[in-house]
């Protein structure tokens, strides 16, 4: 009989990680699959396992991820924690591609130095934008390939598992059917807007986007920036841009 499958699929909010973490209570699941580098994976299993206390697990993604290893648990830290105090102690598994990674990082930086340029100089280089995006697309493309092959190879040894990851997985799910694994899609986090620089990157992966819309969308990246992210921490700023993006939705007049 094959797997059951819980995709999580978790934009990079508060409210997406703690109903996540709701998620994991409720399925208690023989293995959990979690989109973070795999080079952390055993120390990951440690924590969860409480053989190490957080800040040591903190001290210890630090010589394995670049600094500040933080940064690239952001949104996971609360699911961390939570599966210290799951009854039914899952095996846990890290499945980010190590060398996609580790380019995703260069290429962080590289988005923190166009950005800055822009803030300072007024301008958008639409080129160079498109070019560090569009490489960074080929990249994840290739990189998801390699990682739909790990997360179904590790699956098909229990019956019940959760997948969590950032983007509708439909690769994923038809690769997880061929094997005869039973694969349940469920979005948490919603409604979530997304911020300037993803709706960038979505329309880059759907095709072609004109310079005009590259340099819009790069001046909308700046000021939400400027309003969000100045102002509060990652997940914070990220819940709240979405409440006033969609603030119809939440039975308010206006964005204020």
């Amino acid at each position: 009989m094959g797997a059951e499958v819980e995709i999580i699929v978790k934009p990079p909010s508060m409210r997406a990680s703690r109903e996540a973490a709701a998620e994991l209570r409720r399925i208690e699941p023989e293995a959990v699959m979690l989109n973070l580098p795999e080079s952390i994976s055993n120390l990951v299993q440690d924590l969860a396992s409480e053989n190490i206390e957080y800040d040591d697990f903190l001290e210890k993604v630090e010589e394995r991820l670049p600094s500040p290893a933080e940064a690239w648990l952001k949104g996971y830290e609360h699911l961390l924690l939570e599966l210290r105090g799951l009854r039914r102690g899952p095996d846990i598994y890290c499945y980010g591609d190590m060398i996609a990674f580790e380019i995703e990082a260069r290429r962080a930086v590289d988005i923190a130095r166009l950005t800055l340029r822009a803030m300072i100089t007024g301008r958008v280089d639409a080129d160079e934008w498109l070019s560090l995006l569009s490489e960074e697309k080929r990249i994840a493309e290739i990189a998801s390939i390699r990682e739909a092959e790990k997360i179904v190879s590790v699956l098909m040894r229990y019956e019940k598992a959760i997948c969590i990851l950032e983007q509708a997985p439909a690769h994923l799910k038809e690769r997880l059917i061929r094997e005869g694994m039973k694969p349940k899609v469920r979005y948490v986090g919603q409604p979530y807007h997304f911020t300037p620089l993803e709706i960038l990157r979505r329309k880059l992966a759907k095709g072609g986007v004109s310079t005009e819309e590259v340099e819009a969308l790069v001046k909308e990246h700046i000021k939400f920036i400027r309003e969000y992210i100045y102002r509060k921490p990652l997940l914070e700023a990220l819940d709240e841009w979405s409440m006033n993006k969609l603030y119809w939705l939440h039975g308010r007049r206006d964005k204020s």
